[in-house]
Order: structure tokens, then sequence, then C-alpha cells
């Protein structure tokens, strides 16, 4: 695996937001932040701040389970933080399955299309047909002064399947990739960091009873500002102020 710039891991991770990976089913409830444009503005470019960003962490995960116990698991985490003149890389990628019992398909439905659609930026996309059926298509974002770089297997790829259920993780020169599937449904989550970068959540379902979640979730990680670099912000931002008085 190549070891991205962090600039091109920011312009499309910025939509999302990290946590610790679980690998089981049942997940912990997502905790999110709301972040103004302003602030995410500054982050992307060439500014007074921009070595304060000293890593980032993503952490994405995707879970089916059906009604018969049948259940899929695929988690992918990141972490690229600075080391000296350039940046230290951990990845880890885990899958799990378990088959259940047979379940029958929903009559007469369908889903497709969503695994073709390109994006640049951000999609969630939910196609949804048969009865009782949850999906969720979730992202986050945090700004933090240190992360937990513990426990990172250093797996570029992971694959799982029992039975019907199945669940892949691969780290794609410069992305990730992973997904689920199930009798009637599929979930991915695309994290593309190349020129044109994009991030995409999609849940297919066509059947009955299924429950289904992508989330990804970002950690940036940001230096402590000195009394000094506060002065010199504050000036600029004051500066930058005045060019909007009327002259």
């Amino acid at each position: 695996m190549n070891r991205p710039s962090l600039p091109c891991v920011l312009f499309t991770a910025l939509v999302a937001a990290a946590a610790a990976v679980q690998p089981a089913v049942a997940l912990p409830p997502l905790k999110a932040e709301l972040v103004d444009e302003a602030t995410l503005a500054t982050v992307c470019g060439r500014y007074f701040g921009a070595q304060m960003l000293v890593g980032l962490r993503v952490d994405l995960v995707s879970s089916l389970a059906t009604a018969q116990q049948g259940a899929a698991v695929a988690s992918g985490s990141l972490l690229i933080e600075r080391a000296g003149s350039g940046y230290a890389v951990q990845v880890d990628a885990r899958s799990q399955a378990e088959a259940g019992l047979d379940a029958p398909l929903a009559d007469n439905a369908s889903a497709s299309g969503a695994e073709a659609l390109q994006v640049q930026g951000i999609g969630q996309i939910a196609q949804i047909a048969g009865d009782r059926n949850r999906l969720s298509n979730l992202t986050a974002i945090r700004f933090v002064e240190q992360v937990d770089a513990s426990g990172f297997n250093g797996q570029t790829q992971s694959q799982a399947g029992a039975g019907p259920m199945t669940a892949q993780v691969t780290f794609l020169d410069g992305g990730v990739q992973l997904g689920v599937a199930g009798p009637g449904a599929s979930l991915q989550q695309r994290l593309d960091a190349g020129a044109q970068g994009g991030i995409v959540q999609l849940g297919r379902i066509a059947g009955n009873d299924l429950n289904g979640s992508n989330r990804m979730q970002l950690q940036l990680v940001t230096s402590a500002i000195t009394p000094q670099q506060g002065g010199q912000l504050g000036l600029l931002q004051a500066l930058e102020s005045l060019r909007s008085l009327p002259r």
C-alpha cells in the first residue's frame, strides 16, 4: 500500500469522523459534533495554522443482520500521523460472518443500480424494497488533540463468508472499500482519495426484516496552539475582517 499524503486523504475524509471500531454486530450509539463551514475551509487550504494538523484517523464499519440470526460485519481503520518530515501509516482490516437460518426473499421486491453511481464529494444512497427493514448511513467528524493509536493489525484486506452472509474490506491505493451482503441485501462504503475523491455509503435491500448500517467516522488530530500562534491568528482574522469594510 502506498503512503498517501495527508492533504490528499483530508480532501476525501473531511465529511467523516472516527471512533473505535467494534467487531461485534451490536454497535454503540453514534455521537456526532457539528462543524461549521469556516472551520472546514481553513483546514483544507493553505493558511497560517496548517501545521497544527498532525494526523487523522478514519474508521469505517458496515454491518448487516437478518431476522434469522444471520450477521455480517466489515471494519477498516486508517491512521496517519506526522513522523519527522513524513508520515507514519497504520491500517486495520477485519471481517466476520454468521450464516443463521435460511432467509426467504421478499416477493416481487427488487432494488438495483446504486453500485454503479460515481460520486465526487459525498453520497449517501438507500434503496429499500420489502417490509420491516432498517437502513442507516451515518458520518461524523471530530477535532481532537490525540487519538488512540493501538490495536491496528496491519492487515490491508480481510474477507469472511458463512452461508449466504459475506463481509469484505480492502485498502486500495489511496482509498478503502468495504461491504457486507446477505439474502436480498448489500451494503457498501467507498473512500477514494484520488484527484476527484469521493465518499460513498450505499445500501440496497430487497428483503424482509433486515437491519443494515454504514458508519464512517474521522478524527482530525491537531497540535496545541501557542500564545504566539494565537496572537498571530487573531491578527490575521482581524485583517481579513477589515477587507470587508467600505472604503
